[in-house]
């Protein structure tokens, strides 16, 4: 479910970053980015669990719904910090 979940965000990250790519200031980019790493690291994770014989995709789990929010939310947490650092860091002082 986790790994859906990124890929979801991935997506919609991707969509949106293509929209609105000519704003340089959302750092839209970034988010797209980092869902695709998660996506990536929660393949690996389907994969290796896979390999393991158990099921690639598993809804079983109650714990699954609070990884997929803890993904979603760190996501736009890491984005929201990086945007207002480099937002913020662009601003020149005036000259006297």
């Amino acid at each position: 479910m986790y790994f859906l979940t990124a890929l979801a965000c991935t997506i919609i990250a991707g969509v949106l970053f293509f929209f609105f790519r000519d704003r340089k200031g959302l750092h839209l980019d970034f988010l797209t980015i980092t869902y695709g790493a998660a996506t990536l690291m929660w393949l690996v994770d389907c994969i290796a669990t896979a390999i393991e014989g158990e099921p690639f995709l598993s809804f079983d789990d109650p714990q699954d719904g609070w990884i997929a929010l803890w993904t979603l939310l760190g996501g736009i947490g890491l984005w929201l910090l990086v945007s207002f650092i480099m937002n913020n860091g662009k601003k020149e002082t005036p000259k006297e």
